[in-house]
């Protein structure tokens, strides 16, 4: 998919700082021109720098950046699913995972919705099933910070994107959305049942960076 498309401008967001450009369907090589801005550390980090977000690229995964004078501040990381080691017959495909983080210093300016908004509006996805996971794990919060947090989190997708919770979650996690597109083959009762069988231990941890 980054192969066919470098990358493109979905819309340039306008903060309290600054103009900050979202785009989406980015490429390796695009990603590899930019710097990592300071305020990560989950997914990727300033040792690593842009590289965990270019390989993901190179693979196939769908990767969207918010950029700023040429930094990254926010990244949405799209990934296909992997089912392999689950017994019986998996129909299910297109099944994406969804890893984003938006820097300390660029929160609380839309950046993270607006990641969110671009990839569930691209086309793309229209035939396909994302995942967005509540799993304290992977934020910067401790105790019932956490709690609140995953609330805020989990009501802006279901909101304003099309996402329901599902009766299942993996173990670890407060919650788990899906956005089953509007061609997607995937019922909620199958995809439910799929993570029913993940969540028993079978298939490892979901983000693979």
């Amino acid at each position: 998919m980054s192969s066919r498309m470098e990358c493109e401008v979905y819309k340039t967001l306008k903060t309290p700082r600054c103009t900050v450009e979202v785009r989406r369907r980015c490429g390796p090589s695009y990603i590899r021109g930019l710097r990592l801005a300071q305020g990560f550390g989950y997914f990727v980090n300033p040792v690593q720098g842009v590289e965990p977000l270019a390989l993901a690229a190179s693979r196939g995964d769908y990767v969207a950046l918010a950029v700023h004078d040429g930094e990254v501040v926010g990244f949405l990381v799209a990934y296909r699913m992997s089912f392999e080691g689950l017994p019986g017959h998996i129909a299910l495909e297109d099944v994406y995972d969804i890893a984003t983080e938006v820097s300390r210093k660029w929160r609380k300016m839309g950046i993270g919705s607006a990641l969110l908004e671009a990839t569930v509006r691209d086309p793309y996805f229209d035939d396909k099933v994302l995942l967005i996971r509540g799993n304290p794990d992977y934020w910067d919060c401790y105790g019932s910070e956490c709690r609140r947090y995953a609330m805020f989190i989990k009501e802006i997708p279901t909101l304003y994107y099309g996402f329901e919770e599902l009766p299942v979650r993996m173990p670890g996690d407060l919650f788990t959305i899906a956005r089953i597109g509007p061609r997607a083959k995937t019922t909620k009762e199958q995809l439910a049942s799929l993570l029913l069988k993940m969540s028993e231990g079978i298939a490892g941890e979901f983000y693979p960076f």
